[in-house]
Parts: C-alpha cells; sequence; structure tokens
C-alpha cells in the first residue's frame, strides 16, 4: 500500500540532530529502494527546502543547491503526487469534519491531496495532526517500519 511520506519524516532524516532521525532514515531508504511504497507531495518538498536551508531551524543547514539535489534524489525513487483541480473542493469538505487551526491548515491540505490521489495512510510524527480526518491513518515510522519487518 503506498504511503504519504510527512514533511517532518523527512526533514528528521537529513537531520542528525534529531531524535527521529535513525527511523526516518532507514523509513526513507526503505522507501527510496522500493521495500516499502513511499510518495511525496510538492508540498512536502517545498517545506523541505524551506526548513533544511534555514540556520534558525536546523543546526546544519544546506544550501538552496545542495536542496534541490536532494530533491532530485528523492523524486527519482519515489513517487510523486501533486493536488489536482478537486483538492480545494476536498479540503473545503475536511474542514467541515476536522476544524484545523490557522497553522494546520497545510497539514489539512496534504492530506486532501493524498486522499485526491488515492493514499489514505500519511507516515508522520506528529500523529495527532492527522487524527479525525475522514478515511486518513496516520502511521509514525516506527509503527511503519514494524509492519514491514511483520511482514504486513
Amino acid at each position: 500500500m503506498l504511503f504519504l511520506i510527512d514533511s517532518n519524516v523527512l526533514i528528521s532524516s537529513y537531520d542528525v540532530t534529531e531524535q527521529q532521525h535513525k527511523l526516518s532514515y532507514l523509513l526513507l531508504q526503505q522507501a527510496m529502494t522500493g521495500q516499502v511504497k513511499g510518495a511525496l507531495a510538492h508540498q512536502n518538498l517545498l517545506e523541505y527546502v524551506a526548513v533544511v536551508t534555514d540556520s534558525r531551524r536546523v543546526e546544519h543547514p544546506l544550501s538552496l543547491r545542495e536542496a534541490f539535489l536532494n530533491i532530485g534524489i528523492y523524486t527519482a525513487s519515489l513517487t510523486l503526487i501533486f493536488p489536482k483541480i478537486t483538492t480545494v473542493i476536498t479540503l473545503q469538505e475536511l474542514s467541515k469534519v476536522k476544524s484545523a487551526p490557522r497553522m494546520k491548515i497545510f497539514d489539512l491540505y496534504l492530506a486532501a491531496t493524498a486522499l485526491d490521489n488515492g493514499i489514505t495512510q500519511i507516515c508522520t510524527w506528529n500523529i495527532a495532526d492527522f487524527v479525525g480526518i475522514p478515511e486518513i491513518e496516520p502511521v509514525s515510522p516506527e509503527q511503519l517500519l514494524g509492519r514491514v519487518s511483520d511482514g504486513g
């Protein structure tokens, strides 16, 4: 089953100072080698660039060129999804069920993008951001890796 990799997993796979680095890195490696079926949304890539190039947000920022080189590697190995013409309508429908504070609207938009692309699982370290969104199953990298090692 195809799952969407949230930005926080992508960022912590790069940032060795993050507590979740090892599991995030392992998950990303398994996705990039086809052991698990991972996808990224265009939004994840933009968030990745914004964070990993910002010295206020990461200890060892990348140059813009380095960040884009990494994106090239990710997109060569992972499924890349984009919003569809219906994604704003899906976002509006989801917002009727799950209220999103102004700063969390991007999580709801990510869920809408996933759903419009037939993806129902989002792999994230912030499970609570996606709990209660209809049809979305948030799963941590640890849980996902556990399923892989259990054969399911």
